[in-house]
């Protein structure tokens, strides 16, 4: 709340006794009309998200693109096999891995406009509403991220191996 009718204290307090029981540090807003009726912090740690989901949604489909093969595409990098193939072409590798992060990209950089438009639009005067989606949307989206990159690395990234001769010519 705004810390009216409270102890001038009461904030700073309230913040100690967070910090003692959790081990993690608060502190009390500067502003409380201000964090009362803006989520400014939380817009700004899921925008780093949508960043670092833009980047792997990136890289994802670099990898996919240099695996792509073997008689047309790229095959500068051969992906590990982690689904059938293709009836119809032949030793072609599935970049399902890849397209997997892609998908958990594209999903955090769209929970990314639901922070956005709560953070902005949420806020009454006073009082944001949108906290729970705001909050269970970037725990989907830290959740998401963690076990994509996770996934990605385990089951793609150690197995990929370079195609030298490719690469040479």
């Amino acid at each position: 709340g705004t810390g009216i009718n409270t102890h001038p204290e009461f904030g700073s307090r309230v913040a100690q006794a967070l910090a003692k029981e959790t081990g993690i540090s608060f502190v009390e807003a500067v502003n409380h009309f201000e964090a009362n009726a803006q989520r400014d912090g939380l817009v700004e740690c899921h925008a780093q998200l949508k960043t670092i989901a833009s980047t792997l949604f990136n890289v994802a489909n670099n990898i996919r693109w240099l695996g792509s093969g073997p008689r047309c595409g790229f095959f500068e990098v051969a992906l590990p096999e982690r689904a059938p193939g293709s009836s119809i072409m032949p030793g072609k590798v599935n970049p399902v891995m890849c397209e997997s992060l892609m998908q958990v990209a594209a999903r955090v950089i769209g929970n990314d406009q639901t922070i956005t438009t709560c953070g902005a639009a949420g806020g009454n005067f006073q009082l944001n509403i949108m906290m729970p989606v705001m909050g269970q949307t970037t725990l989907e989206s830290i959740q998401l991220m963690a076990n994509g990159i996770r996934a990605f690395v385990k089951f793609c990234m150690l197995g990929l191996e370079p195609n030298a001769a490719v690469c040479e010519s």
